[in-house]
């Protein structure tokens, strides 16, 4: 969402998994002899494992390329908070601040439709390389060319869900 761009992965999709969590507190009175359980929230998790393979030299640079866009997801954006003071010509500057990189996700129809994808932020993202890949062999590319990724992904609904939120 920081800039409008999209990450699009051209790989084998496994582990699919959505947990949604509500949770209940107890409370106890005086004279009743088990507790009053009082909603609180839910929250939702989406997690899934992408399996990517280079077929060719071409599509293992723009992977490596995809992969470090998508960790860079993981960390804030920074801005510098500038006020120009009303006494005088001076900036006045209070440090930098954090933009949290919030994000939309869609996966087919499945999670998201297009223009109402789900918001919300990367929790976990783990990079593996599988034990049978084979490595790029050009100097100043040797790298892996069959990664599997571990995405665990927090969703923010954009408005409030209710009974008649499509999930």
């Amino acid at each position: 969402m920081r800039d409008g761009a999209f990450i699009f992965f051209r790989a084998y999709l496994e582990g699919l998994s959505e947990n949604v969590s509500p949770q209940w507190s107890s409370q106890t009175y005086m004279g009743r002899s088990e507790p009053v359980w009082v909603y609180e929230r839910a929250e939702r998790e989406i997690n899934f494992t992408l399996k990517l393979f280079a077929q060719s030299k071409k599509e293992l640079c723009a992977i490596y390329k995809k992969m470090n866009r998508l960790t860079s997801l993981c960390y804030p954006e920074y801005f510098e908070d500038i006020k120009s003071s009303e006494e005088s010509d001076k900036l006045i500057s209070y440090g930098n601040r954090m933009k949290p990189p919030l994000t939309k996700l869609r996966i087919g129809e499945y999670f998201g439709k297009r223009n109402n994808e789900l918001m919300g932020y990367i929790k976990s993202l783990n990079y593996s390389i599988e034990q049978s890949s084979p490595f790029e062999t050009e100097q100043g590319k040797r790298v892996p060319r069959f990664i599997t990724v571990n995405i665990g992904y927090q969703v923010i609904h954009s408005t409030t869900p209710n009974l008649e939120t499509e999930f």
